[in-house]
């Protein structure tokens, strides 16, 4: 099985936050796993205890099990089980395998901050539980003293261990940070993607369209430039839904934006801002050289088929309504004017681009 298979595991079905939250689990879960064979191996083959060594590779089988949760579906329980086997592996490894002066119960810190990252925000159970399970345990075997270690160890070997602990606190704290404030900028950016973003056609919506084409239309006017706007409606498109249904008429809506799309500029800002009508705002676009744009996307609107399977493939029409900006004015007002020139087109006949005239 591939590592980004493991990393997957329980993924599906999920938020995007809650995703982030899986796949950090299973890296955690996997790298824990490696360490702690590693520990296995060194208490065999270094130290020759085979003991410890048999005891250690029970807990990286544990460490393991945590992937089996996720693949059964069981994330919530998957997390709990990896918090719950590290810090009954820290009591063991402090207790048992050495004495507290080797630092291995400082470990317990992580515990809280890890399980704030990894759980979800409603699952404040589970956080305050595990937080105060570590608490109490670190408390424990900072006041307990094992008189009868598995592995003996001299004080320069402890302080050095010590120290290596905190040392590893340390580096887990900024590492986990650093995924923390990646994970919320990747979910800002997402929020913000949807925000912005039409979920049928991939374009911008309607609230991105006035955000953007106000910045656009300001941005035009300081430097005394046009900005033409052109409109566009389906003709027909109500008896199109009633005819092959919303599904066939959904894949009408982006089979038809993907070509006009493919006719606009990189400066231009394309919005679907209603169920069947949408927006081009074209900076330093002079009213002409948008009727020319618009009419090249009326054509190619025109002679492109839609597929359907199972029934005969048919073409859809839409009518173009342009204007442009001549002085300083709201983009609100123009997008008006485009309305106007729009329903002049539908009144025409469809099929057709239109311009605005104030006369």
């Amino acid at each position: 099985m591939q590592i980004k298979t493991l990393i997957n595991l329980g993924a599906d079905g999920h938020s995007f936050a809650a995703i982030s939250r899986i796949k950090l689990t299973n890296i955690i879960a996997l790298i824990t796993t490696v360490i702690s064979g590693l520990y296995s191996l060194n208490y065999w083959l270094l130290l020759d205890n085979s003991t410890v060594a048999l005891i250690n590779f029970g807990f990286t089988l544990a460490y393991f099990a945590t992937l089996a949760f996720m693949l059964s579906g069981h994330v919530s329980g998957a997390k709990t089980w990896f918090f719950s086997v590290l810090m009954v592996h820290l009591l063991i490894c402090t207790n048992v395998y050495v004495t507290n002066q080797s630092g291995f119960h400082l470990y317990y810190f992580l515990v809280p901050t890890g399980a704030f990252l990894l759980f979800e925000l409603h699952q404040r159970r589970e956080m305050m539980a595990l937080s105060a399970a570590s608490v109490g345990l670190f408390l424990y075997c900072e006041n307990t003293l094992n008189l009868n270690p598995l592995i003996e160890l001299d004080t320069a070997t402890n302080h050095l261990l010590y120290q290596s602990v905190v040392l590893v606190n340390m580096i887990e704290v900024v590492f986990v940070l650093t995924i923390f404030a990646r994970q919320i900028e990747a979910n800002e950016k997402q929020l913000t993607l949807q925000a912005s973003t039409d979920s049928l056609t991939g374009l911008a919506n309607r609230h991105c369209f006035f955000a953007k084409g106000n910045e656009l239309l300001e941005q035009s006017n300081k430097l005394g430039q046009t900005l033409s706007v052109v409109l566009l409606d389906f003709d027909y498109f109500k008896s199109i839904n009633d005819r092959y249904g919303h599904v066939v008429g959904d894949l009408c809506l982006v089979e038809i934006s993907k070509e006009i799309n493919a006719i606009c500029r990189e400066q231009d800002l394309f919005a679907r801002i209603g169920g069947e009508e949408f927006v081009i705002a074209m900076p330093n676009t002079s009213q002409t050289q948008a009727q020319q744009v618009a009419e090249r996307m009326r054509e190619r609107v025109s002679k492109h088929i839609i597929p359907i399977v199972g029934e005969s493939n048919f073409t859809c029409t839409a009518s173009f309504g342009v204007a442009s900006s001549n002085k300083k004015q709201a983009l609100k007002e123009l997008l008006q004017q485009a309305d106007k020139a729009l329903y002049m087109a539908k009144d025409q006949g469809r099929n057709c681009v239109q311009l605005y005239s104030a006369s």
